[in-house]
């Protein structure tokens, strides 16, 4: 799996120097062992490194159209297109307007708790419940319904969730297929191979298509949200297909990313109770000046914040981020010596080995969220050394979405619960973007006296 054989190569050659030539498949590759380089790489070049390893993973199958239509895959003037089109429906002043989804969000996730204590005890798988948790706010901020997810049966499985789980499945899937086939990429175009599944195509199409024509209506008509966005793009001239595609894309950050982040992050909180009594602490005197919390009151917590930096780093969703050179560059690689990067190179930053360095963060594999305090975050980025959503212009679309649904959930659930671990679930689940926790995630939650 490529994250493992990344962190081994890197263990193997960081401190001799500041990148190291290795092979994806036949393909060669510049591996950066040197954060700073890195972050000259993804931010103070970028102009030499526009484009991503998985914009070679569209064109190949004319059915494939929403891979097609997203940023993430994206070459180019139209990746600056797409990610400006998409972009502009998630700035902040938007996610403020849509806030209520998120605070409605959360009561329905701790309704959804009380009734799986009462029906089935204090014990709830977490990873379940943490994407219970995202696709309820997901397919309200996006498409403008409830995936009864939180408001159906309890340990019931609702078809969005379902459709959402297999298609960013087969995403994963497709990323390690996608990259085995560099060895032979003509391949992908005589095999016909398509990076999403053509039955979840068809399940997000027609799901767009419905909540455009409910929307239209007149139903939900003055929210603030994705879907009116993705209406006022079509009114532009963007197609039905267009919508699908940017909707997807915020859906696999909101979705499946900020899912993990939320599970693993609780996790970490019942191990560390400690630091989960401090978080409690600050969202409780947060609440106790106004019965809910604004926007700007969550995005302002500075313990939780901490705690959230502290989890991306441990989890690193994406382990790595892949750059082609698309202008040749002169590198250099330190000792008086230089590289001249020729275009179609492409260019590893192994962000998982970074967060997980000792030299970097001492008891590198402990949760210390005290090392994100003042400001910290913003420096350890700039030196290349924290990059939970890479860097640069191509830096994750989803971030804001991200931030918010995971620290929306946090707020609730601590202030409600004690969060206590009931056994040990060890690391190594490696989807060949990131090494994630193995197994059921099996958390004790005790309701706090008010």
């Amino acid at each position: 799996m490529y994250v493992h054989i990344y962190v081994c190569s890197c263990s193997k050659y960081k401190g001799k120097h500041r990148a190291v030539g290795t092979f994806i498949t036949r393909q060669p590759q510049l591996l950066i062992l040197d954060p700073a380089l890195a972050h000259e790489i993804l931010v103070d070049k970028f102009s030499h490194f526009r484009d991503t390893i998985t914009s070679s993973f569209v064109g190949h199958n004319p059915h494939d159209k929403y891979v097609m239509r997203s940023p993430f895959f994206s070459a180019g003037d139209e990746w600056k297109r797409l990610r400006t089109e998409n972009g502009a429906g998630l700035t902040p002043n938007r996610l403020r307007m849509a806030f209520n989804i998120w605070e409605q969000s959360g009561r329905r996730l701790v309704e959804y708790m009380e009734r799986a204590r009462r029906e089935k005890g204090d014990i709830i798988e977490t990873r379940d419940l943490a994407y219970r948790f995202t696709a309820t706010t997901m397919a309200d901020f996006i498409w403008g319904i409830d995936a009864n997810a939180l408001s159906g049966k309890v340990g019931e499985v609702g078809v969005l969730q379902k459709s959402s789980t297999d298609w960013t499945t087969s995403a994963f899937s497709s990323v390690m297929k996608f990259n085995k086939s560099l060895v032979a990429p003509f391949l992908r175009k005589i095999l016909g191979m398509r990076f999403f599944p053509k039955a979840t195509d068809e399940f997000f199409l027609k799901l767009t298509q419905d909540a455009v024509k409910l929307r239209q209506g007149g139903s939900g008509e003055g929210r603030s949200d994705y879907l009116s966005h993705l209406i006022q793009l079509q009114q532009r001239g963007n197609t039905i297909h267009d919508s699908v595609g940017h909707a997807l894309t915020v859906h696999l950050d909101g979705y499946e990313t900020s899912g993990a982040v939320l599970y693993h992050m609780l996790y970490s909180l019942s191990e560390h109770t400690e630091e989960q009594e401090k978080l409690r602490s600050e969202i409780l005197e947060a609440l106790a000046l106004n019965e809910t919390i604004s926007y700007e009151q969550i995005n302002a917590l500075p313990y939780l914040d901490q705690c959230f930096n502290e989890s991306l780093r441990l989890t690193t969703p994406i382990g790595f981020f892949m750059r082609i050179c698309t202008k040749a560059v002169e590198i250099d690689l330190g000792n008086e010596k230089t590289l001249n990067l020729e275009p179609g190179i492409s260019v590893l930053v192994p962000a998982y080995q970074y967060h997980h360095d000792e030299a970097f963060y001492p008891e590198a594999s402990e949760f210390r969220p005290k090392r994100f305090e003042d400001g910290a975050a913003g420096v350890f980025n700039k030196r290349g050394m924290f990059l939970p959503f890479g860097d640069g212009p191509r830096i994750c679309l989803g971030m804001r979405v991200g931030q918010l649904t995971v620290k929306t959930a946090i707020l609730n659930i601590i202030s409600n619960y004690l969060v206590e671990q009931t056994n040990k679930v060890s690391l190594g689940a490696d989807t060949g973007l990131g090494i994630f926790l193995n197994g059921d995630v099996m958390l004790k939650y005790t309701k706090l006296e008010k």
